[in-house]
């Protein structure tokens, strides 16, 4: 009797292998070379601009503070 468990295929192992070398190849560019550097501080960046708008964002949508003035305070505080 064929167990009903046993599977036939193994595409869903070779796709996460394949997307583990991936990210492990994209994880050593970023952290192994110069240009890599660059990139983590753009990314580090970016990051921190969006969140501090997406706050500045809620603070001006749920109190009176404008935008603005949010904004220089949420700076602030991530910085």
């Amino acid at each position: 009797m064929k167990n009903p468990f046993e599977k036939e295929d193994h595409i869903g192992l070779i796709v996460g292998i394949a997307v583990g070398i991936a990210a492990g190849i994209g994880i050593g560019y970023l952290f192994l070379t110069d240009k890599g550097a660059e990139y983590r501080e753009r990314i580090t960046t970016r990051f921190k601009e969006g969140i501090s708008d997406k706050v500045a964002e809620f603070i001006d949508q749920k109190t009176f503070v404008p935008k603005e003035a949010a904004k220089v305070a949420t700076d602030a505080v991530i910085k």
